[in-house]
């Protein structure tokens, strides 16, 4: 189990923008192109673009690895998460043909024959008139239901208190409560500071 908390704090403030970039520039890619499509056609062109970028930029920090599962891209975050990127509809539930692995995901919210890891699904929301981004979100679905969902770009300012009780009906947990967990980082060069 993963929660909120200990999501927005492995993701931390540079994954999130990491992530934010990696999300927008893929919009933009699509928009690039200038090719009118369908919605779905649309939302796998801008898959491919937001792996593409995922393996340029966040397979390459530190606290990051990458697998793959059916030739699908999914990144494993220190250890604690697995993350695959995908487009959320209002109600952050995304499309999937309902196989037997996707419905085990749906169930259990881990995948089969991978680490025994918590996933998470990382993307964008569209506007109502389907034309622009509305959210950039991260988001725990377990057996049909939102768990908690992240704000890409409020982490990336810097929020990093739970939207979500940690423990419904309990006092208010703060960031200041919680033990902190490493996030993720943009690897630097030791010697420079630079980024590498």
């Amino acid at each position: 189990m993963v929660t909120e908390a200990q999501a927005r704090q492995i993701i931390g403030v540079e994954g999130a923008n990491v992530l934010a970039d990696i999300i927008t520039g893929a919009w933009r890619d699509h928009l690039a192109e200038g090719r009118p499509r369908g919605q779905r056609a649309r939302a796998d062109i801008v898959w491919e673009y937001m792996t593409a970028r995922a393996d340029e930029k966040l397979a390459t920090m530190e606290g990051v690895s990458r697998t793959e599962r059916y030739n699908s891209p999914l990144y494993v975050l220190r250890e604690r998460m697995i993350l695959r990127f995908k487009k959320h509809n209002q109600d952050f539930e995304t499309r999937n043909y309902k196989t037997a692995e996707q419905k085990a995901l749906d169930s259990q919210g881990h995948f089969d024959g991978l680490p025994d890891l918590p996933h998470v699904s990382c993307g964008y929301v569209l506007d109502a008139a389907d034309a622009d981004i509305d959210r950039l979100v991260v988001v725990r679905r377990v057996r049909g239901s939102v768990e908690w969902f992240i704000d890409l770009n409020d982490l990336a300012r810097g929020n990093v208190e739970p939207a979500t009780p940690i423990i419904p009906d309990f006092p208010t947990v703060t960031g200041d409560d919680i033990a902190p967990l490493p996030s993720i980082r943009i690897k630097r060069d030791e010697e420079s500071g630079q980024d590498s």
